[in-house]
Formats: structure tokens, C-alpha cells, sequence
């Protein structure tokens, strides 16, 4: 079973005794009263050595032990798995400890910079009670160079990380609804980086709110820029779950989307359903505030996770995205089919526009136009593409797909 965050047992490793109360009062607004304090490295051991501890949160600049020589100590110990890292030094070198963290086999769950801000905080504990560890190296696509948060940092800074945007479009009729945009890393050295990689890098060092907005506003300035040519289709983003815990989100939405007019109701924000399970209280009220200012909700990736429809239920979305793997050759799967088939009543029977990914083969489309799936999009259609290729899609690719889609009906 799930661990909750009032379960956890932490050790907050700091000099400062006015930091120590801060992260302490921190945790008691977060339920979490299972507590131990250590002044340095040496005392954190000793604690380490007498108590189990979940998480240790660390602070990089302490007399007798540091934290650099603690963490080296807790992964070759093997005292305890998971460990927050806090500093008031350069966000670089923060991130370089982060990999050293993690090069080690810890399960690093996030690096910031002093002071530590709640939202933050609560993310950090909240992957480990999602118990979402993940690898301790990262490949990029072509599985040969490792990637660090430093790379990450980096990239942000040089603005090596750019979209892409596949379309959207009815069943019936083929029209564009619209695109969602999808993130892209190209290192100057490494080659492409995988999103399957580089997303939850920065989710496990504290980078996520930084690199979503960073993202989110290359696309709004790119949908003002198709709005000013007049091409007006909705926009779809994806969200981490761990951006439903950041209390600025909604405001901060509102601000950059005034600024690039572009109204709420135009964006999509999708939230895989993993992000229903654990703190769903929190993600719900999150999402909640969306939808009263007029931004839809996508729920992705549906089927790959554990959501119920009760929890379904309880969300304010508009909108279900079918995971490739209930699509991808339903056509020949009759088991595969009847899921498939029980997933799109579900939507409608919530009044969810009920939308299918992975589209590749004119089979499948078939049965996701006889289920009464409302829109589409895959490889069938159109990769996705750059925001100029996809102008030019527009006046020539789109009716190519109609005329075939056409030609098979009347064969």
C-alpha cells in the first residue's frame, strides 16, 4: 500500500537552528510529525545508524561533516535511500550534487536553493510516497551519453529545448481541433534527448515548474503568432502531477496568457492519471481553479495507470485521452476492442470528449470511428512537426488525409 506523508520518518540535516525550525514547521503543515535533527554530517550518521529514516534533507554548507562528504557516506553505508538537497550556493553546483547524489544509487527527490519554498517541498515528499523512483542514470535517446541536471540547467539557459505540435482532428469530418505541443532536447553534443528522460530529470531535481513554464511560453507565443495569421485551434499542454502542487500555478497561468491573448478557454492542460492517485485532495483543488477560469482539463494517457471511474468521477476534466496501448492494432484484438469499448462509454457517460492517441493504421481508425471516439491524432495523420511545417500541412497535408480517408470508405 501507498505510504501517506504523514507516515514518513525525516532527518533534517542543518547548522542553522532558525532553518531546522523552518523546515520543521514545513512538515507539521504537512501532517509529518515523525521528526530527528542533526547540526552536521557527523551527527547525521549517528542518527542514521539508530533510526529508520525515509528522507534526509541536507544542507550542503555545515561545519565538522558537509553535506557533499554526508551524502558520499549515506549511499556507500547504505544508511538510508532518499535524500532532499538544500543550499544557498549556486543552483549549478546544487544540480552537480544532485548527480553525484544519484551516481552513487541514491534516490535523489529534489535540489533547491535556500530558503525552501512549501510547494517545492511537498513535490519532493510526494514522489516518494508515489513511490516514483526512477533509474539512477539517464540515457538520452540513442541510449549512449548519460544526462545530468547540469545538462538540464544548461539547456534551459541556452535555450536548446523548442516544440513540436501534432494535430488534433474530429473523427467526423477530419477538421483540426487542434495541436498539443511536445517537448524537444537537442544537446549540442549528446544528440537528441529523449522527453521519457529529460522530464522526469527535472521533475526529481526541483526543475519541473521552471522547465513547464519555460515550455508553456514558447507555445503561447507561438499560438499568438498563428491567431495574428488568423489560425485559431485550441492548444494542449502537458502538465507534471507535481505542478498541481504549485500554489502559483493557476494565477501565473492567467498572467501569461493575458499577456499573449490568448483566452483560457483556448488551452488544454493535460495531467496523466497517475496524477489522481496519493494527494488527490490536492490535485483536484488545483484543478478545480482551472476550470473556473476557463481552461480545460485532459486526463492522459488513460489505461496505462490505476485510476478508478470513481476517481474519474471526482476530477474536473473535459476531456479523456485514450493511451496508445488500448489503440495501437485494436483493429485485430478482440479482448483489446471490448476494452476499448467500455473506456469510450465511460467518457461519454461522464460528458468527457473522448480522444484517441497512437493513431497509425486506417484499421484502427475504423473502430475508433464506430465506437463514437470524438477526435484523433497519430502517426495515420501527421507526426508532429514544427510550427511553420505545420502551416504548410494545413493547405496541403490535411486534405491529402481527407481524399484518403474518402478513397477507402468508397472501396
Amino acid at each position: 500500500m501507498t505510504r501517506q506523508l504523514h507516515d514518513l520518518r525525516l532527518l533534517i540535516v542543518d547548522d542553522s537552528a532558525s532553518q531546522r525550525e523552518y523546515a520543521k514547521a514545513l512538515c507539521a503543515e504537512l501532517g509529518i510529525h515523525c521528526l530527528f535533527e542533526a547540526v552536521n554530517g557527523a551527527d547525521a550518521i549517528a542518527v542514521l545508524k539508530e533510526e529508520s529514516i525515509d528522507v534526509v534533507l541536507v544542507d550542503l554548507e555545515m561545519p565538522v561533516m558537509d553535506g557533499v562528504d554526508l551524502i558520499r557516506s549515506i549511499a556507500t553505508q547504505q544508511l538510508a535511500m532518499s535524500v532532499v538537497i538544500l543550499s544557498a550556493k549556486d543552483p549549478v553546483l546544487i544540480a552537480s550534487v544532485g548527480t553525484m547524489a544519484e551516481a552513487d544509487g541514491l534516490h535523489l527527490l529534489g535540489t533547491f536553493h535556500k530558503p525552501l519554498q512549501p510547494d517545492a517541498f511537498k513535490c519532493s515528499l510526494l514522489r516518494f510516497v508515489q513511490e516514483q523512483k526512477a533509474p539512477t542514470g539517464e540515457l538520452s535517446a540513442d541510449g549512449q551519453d548519460e544526462v545530468t541536471a547540469l545538462d538540464l540547467t544548461e539547456a534551459l539557459a541556452h535555450h536548446q529545448l523548442s516544440l513540436v505540435y501534432q494535430p488534433k482532428l474530429t473523427v467526423q469530418g477530419l477538421l483540426l481541433r487542434g495541436v498539443e505541443a511536445l517537448a524537444r532536447w537537442r544537446h549540442p553534443s549528446k544528440g537528441p534527448i529523449s522527453p521519457g528522460v529529460f522530464i522526469p530529470l527535472a521533475e526529481r531535481h526541483g526543475m519541473i515548474d521552471a522547465l513547464t513554464r519555460h515550455l508553456l511560453q514558447q507555445a503561447l507565443q507561438q499560438k499568438q503568432r498563428w491567431q495574428e495569421r488568423g489560425l485559431k485551434f485550441h492548444l494542449a499542454f502537458n502538465l507534471s502531477p507535481l505542478s498541481l502542487a504549485d500554489a502559483s500555478l493557476v494565477d501565473w497561468l492567467l498572467d501569461i496568457t493575458r499577456r499573449y491573448h490568448v483566452e483560457p478557454g483556448d488551452l488544454t492542460l493535460e495531467v496523466t492519471e497517475n496524477a489522481l492517485l496519493g494527494e488527490l485532495a490536492d490535485a483536484i483543488q488545483t484543478l478545480a481553479r482551472l476550470r473556473l477560469k476557463g481552461f480545460h482539463i485532459a486526463i492522459d494517457d488513460y489505461g496505462t495507470g490505476f485510476a478508478n471511474a470513481q476517481q474519474l468521477s471526482r476530477v474536473p476534466a473535459t476531456e479523456l485521452k485514450l493511451d496508445r496501448s488500448l489503440v495501437d492494432k485494436v483493429a485485430s484484438r478482440p479482448q483489446q476492442h471490448t476494452i476499448l469499448s467500455s473506456t469510450v462509454s465511460l467518457a461519454k457517460n461522464l460528458g468527457l470528449t473522448c480522444v484517441a492517441e497512437g493513431v497509425e493504421t486506417l484499421e484502427d481508425f475504423q473502430v475508433l470511428e464506430v465506437l463514437g471516439v470524438d477526435q484523433v491524432q497519430g502517426f495515420y495523420f501527421s507526426r508532429p512537426q514544427t510550427a511553420e511545417d505545420l502551416v504548410d500541412w494545413l493547405k496541403t497535408g490535411l486534405s491529402q488525409c481527407r481524399r484518403g480517408l474518402l478513397n477507402s470508405n468508397q472501396n
